[in-house]
């Protein structure tokens, strides 16, 4: 079968900052995948256990140009070496523990039960690996009275009170248009196992990491929006009021196109009614003061909102970098590989796969100076990896 490594010219020259560190993934979908990719980014050598369908690889929403090779399953699982189990088999369970005896990571997000059932729980396995670094993690915690249920994105974004927002900025129970639960989980899971490795380097202990998708996303949601309710008893409701505004939008312009140009102070509504001819409302000296009035303020971005068409886009870029205001063009996302600042910092990149032709990778956004991270291995076709990872394990035994 054809290599999946790319060619040298292609390749990451050096090596990573985990260059030395073996994961072995037993996840699916997109959490655990999306998170054991940067690892492989890193540098870890990444060998990718395939559970028997993995609703990434085969998304409906996303065909691919040949079966299992859908382009979600490409973005979330290159760095990898794809080997496949049958984990039901006392040989496959044997070689799976095999290859985590020889490891340093463990990440899985198969339901507890089902790990238990296969003998693979953390109990089980740290009998033989005790210096594992062994992460799952799931929809909810294992312990809760939710802790069996299936979860895909749409049902944290339910039950973490995204929805909830939604319906109150926009009126709408329409789900957020990406798959945010997932990837705010995979960076919590990526960021649990970095610091489970330092503790290990520090004193040689592997340990069981947990973290459920739920808690990822409240947390992350209460951040800005718990707000009134940090206090006890509560100061005021829950929820940001600028991010829940229907003034929290982008400017239109008039040539049709948009830009962010969202104010956080007074001096910048100032600045943007000026910029929106209305000169008259500028003078207003309730922007001289520091303290927001969130009335004023409201009204205030409503004005330049309903007038922002009296430039172009060009003309209200001139404007706001004159004047130092932060902001940003909207994008299409169908634009985003053309997009003069994606291609100025090589996010985008054309490369070879060896099975599916000419594809687009989007490369890592970390830089590190000493230790290059970055593209090593395109993703495989399911087990692709099997005969060259199992050779070299039992060659071991």
């Amino acid at each position: 079968m054809t290599s999946s490594e790319p060619p040298e010219s292609e390749a990451v020259t050096g090596e990573g900052p985990l260059a030395g560190v073996t994961v072995v993934d037993l996840s699916s979908a997109v959490m655990g995948p999306y998170a054991t990719q940067i690892l492989g980014d890193f540098g870890a050598d990444v060998i990718r256990v395939e559970p028997l369908r993995d609703v990434a690889r085969h998304s409906p929403a996303n065909t691919g140009r040949s079966p299992g090779m859908a382009p979600l399953y490409m973005q979330v699982n290159r760095n990898k070496r794809s080997v496949s189990l049958d984990l039901k088999d006392p040989a496959g369970r044997e070689d799976l523990l095999a290859l985590l005896a020889d490891a340093d990571v463990f990440v899985t997000n198969m339901r507890a039960g089902a790990l238990e059932r296969l003998g693979l729980g953390y109990e089980e396995v740290r009998q033989r690996c005790p210096g594992l670094v062994y992460a799952h993690a799931q929809g909810f915690a294992a312990d809760s009275s939710r802790g069996g249920r299936p979860a895909y994105d749409e049902v944290i974004q339910a039950s973490s009170g995204l929805v909830s927002l939604q319906n109150r900025a926009a009126g709408s129970m329409q789900f957020v248009p990406t798959l945010i639960a997932d990837k705010t989980a995979a960076l919590y899971l990526l960021s649990g196992v970095l610091a489970a490795l330092y503790h290990r380097q520090r004193t040689g202990e592997g340990q069981h990491l947990t973290l459920a998708m739920a808690d990822a996303m409240i947390a992350v949601n209460l951040v800005e929006h718990l707000a009134g309710e940090v206090f006890v008893p509560p100061a005021g409701d829950v929820g940001n009021p600028l991010s829940l505004s229907g003034t929290h939008a982008a400017m239109r312009t008039a040539d049709g196109g948009a830009i962010a140009a969202v104010p956080y102070t007074n001096e910048a509504v100032r600045t943007l009614l000026v910029g929106a001819g209305l000169h008259e409302e500028a003078a207003d000296p309730a922007w001289d003061s520091p303290v927001i009035d969130r009335e004023v303020f409201t009204a205030g971005v409503e004005k330049v909102l309903a007038n922002s068409t009296n430039r172009t886009t060009a003309e209200w870029e001139e404007y706001l970098t004159a004047h130092d205001v932060p902001y940003a063009t909207v994008v299409d996302i169908a634009d985003l590989p053309g997009d003069p600042y994606v291609q100025e910092v090589g996010l985008i990149k054309e490369r070879e796969h060896p099975t599916e032709g000419t594809v687009r990778v989007v490369e890592s956004p970390l830089h590190f100076s000493a230790t290059p991270v970055g593209f090593r291995r395109h993703a495989e076709r399911a087990g692709e990896s099997t005969t060259e990872v199992l050779a070299a394990l039992r060659a071991d035994r």
